[in-house]
């Protein structure tokens, strides 16, 4: 699935508070790409995010997912498209801290009123490593685990698409450098889109194209 952004940008407040967080930009993301969006703290780097996965809309400007607009859907169509097509890594992982790490991992097949493959969710636990978690909760686990959970929920319902905002800032370098791994080999055996938010450079330099983001406006390889 491709992602094509239109002169999309990106206002919050109104008045003398009115903020441009993001300035309009206009970018193609193909199919199966890998990419880095970079930037520094407050630059608009997770508002482009935000935007491309649907998760805020853009004040002006258009966003395709192949021939679908999503920047003009409803918010129920558009919570029931993201749940469908595009997979969310956070920097705060975002378990549920009452479920068992397995019942985080299929949470959103659940919502979405489908019957969990078995077949696919156990190859992408096989996959992560985490038989030997799945019935702990999100505090008995590490950083590294808890982040490798949220990767796998991310992935329970197939999607074309994988966002991930910041996904190794809460993690020590070693597992930064195993979640980005883990996040890249997923990627091109699923033959996922994937965009990664980051402000590492050493991480950034490790895709062939990199969205850079200073003060709102978007610059780089675009």
């Amino acid at each position: 699935m491709k992602i094509s952004l239109m002169d999309v940008g990106k206002l919050y407040g109104s008045d003398e508070a009115q903020v441009q967080a993001l300035k309009p930009c206009s970018f193609v993301i193909e199919s199966g790409e890998q990419i880095a969006i970079t930037g520094a703290s407050g630059s608009g780097k997770s508002t482009l995010l935000h935007l491309i996965g649907g998760l805020d809309k853009p004040s002006w400007g258009t966003i395709m997912y192949d021939n679908t607009d999503i920047s003009d859907m409803n918010d129920n169509k558009l919570a029931e498209f993201r749940l469908r097509n595009v997979g969310f890594v956070f920097q705060a992982f975002n378990l549920l801290p009452e479920l068992t790490a397995y019942e985080n991992i299929i949470l959103p097949a659940l919502l979405d009123g489908k019957k969990p493959d078995k077949a696919h969710i156990n190859n992408v636990i096989k996959r992560l490593d985490l038989w030997d978690r799945l019935n702990h909760m999100p505090g008995q686990l590490s950083g590294g685990q808890q982040q490798r959970v949220a990767i796998a929920r991310a992935l329970v319902n197939k999607p074309s698409i994988l966002l991930c905002d910041e996904p190794t800032g809460n993690l020590d370098s070693k597992n930064s450098r195993n979640v980005i791994d883990l996040l890249n080999e997923t990627a091109n055996e699923l033959n996922l889109l994937l965009v990664i938010v980051t402000h590492n450079n050493e991480i950034a330099q490790r895709y062939k194209r990199i969205i850079n983001i200073v003060d709102g406006e978007v610059g780089g390889d675009i």
